[in-house]
């Protein structure tokens, strides 16, 4: 499978790891976590979401899990993405550990996934997602993240991976980087 598209199409598995939008910034003098976990999304931040669910429909993706940190932020995010799986909605999951967390424990929900969810979105949080996106991109020869990453992971990104292997089993990366959406 050289070609990505049809790498992408015929892909037993399929993995979706996503930003939140954007969001409102946390009032003024609060530094609470409840302030930081109650940020709800901008006006650009719900067409930036509602894009995304485009991208993933015109994309073919269906997702059989949502993985969704609790955050006002990420299940606006969600909401906001509409119903871009059509008739064969998700099962969703609220996960706490994707809330503010690493990279590594990102992996780890995933890993810790039933082999029955072959097509999973996981909606969290940067630093993590953004790390973990970088860490299963990889790097060319020259050392150089792909080019829509090399700016970063900003809020709404998506990367799209694909695998032969199921996602309690890609321990070692297994996994290839189909597209990244990071304007």
């Amino acid at each position: 499978m050289s070609d990505p598209d049809d790498g992408w199409r015929q892909s037993p598995q399929r993995l979706v790891l996503m930003r939140h939008a954007q969001a409102a910034p946390v009032p003024f003098g609060d530094f609470g976590m409840d302030a930081d976990i109650q940020r709800p999304l901008t006006a650009q931040g719900r067409l930036s979401a509602r894009q995304r669910g485009h991208d993933l429909q015109a994309m073919g993706f269906v997702p059989d899990l949502a993985l969704i940190s609790p955050s006002l932020r990420t299940c606006e995010t969600w909401a906001a993405m509409g119903s871009f799986f059509g008739d064969h909605a998700p099962d969703v999951q609220h996960v706490n550990a994707l809330y503010e967390t690493s990279a590594d424990r990102i992996l780890e929900v995933l890993c810790e996934v039933d082999e029955k969810y072959r097509n999973i979105i996981v909606l969290s949080h940067n630093p993590g997602i953004g790390n973990l996106v970088m860490d299963l991109a990889g790097r060319d020869a020259s050392g150089n993240l792909p080019p829509a990453l090399s700016l970063g992971f900003p809020p709404a990104a998506m990367a799209c991976f694909f695998s032969v292997i199921p996602w309690n089993n890609n321990q070692n990366h297994e996994m290839s980087l189909y597209r990244a959406l990071c304007d």
